[in-house]
């Protein structure tokens, strides 16, 4: 599951279905002091599946 809470700089997320890589440059600032706590814990979703963490 690739939530955005969980994503963290320099981490690289990829769709198995398509190939589709994506590289966390910025992570969510929800639950930091900086956020409002007002972001849903969402997925990013491709292909109909959710990107999973590159290994």
């Amino acid at each position: 599951m690739a939530g955005c809470r969980e994503m963290q700089v320099g981490q690289v997320y990829m769709c198995e279905g398509c190939g589709l890589e994506l590289q966390v440059v910025k992570a969510c600032a929800d639950g930091t002091a900086e956020g409002k706590a007002s972001c849903p814990n969402c997925e990013i979703i491709c292909c109909s599946e959710p990107l999973k963490l590159k290994q």
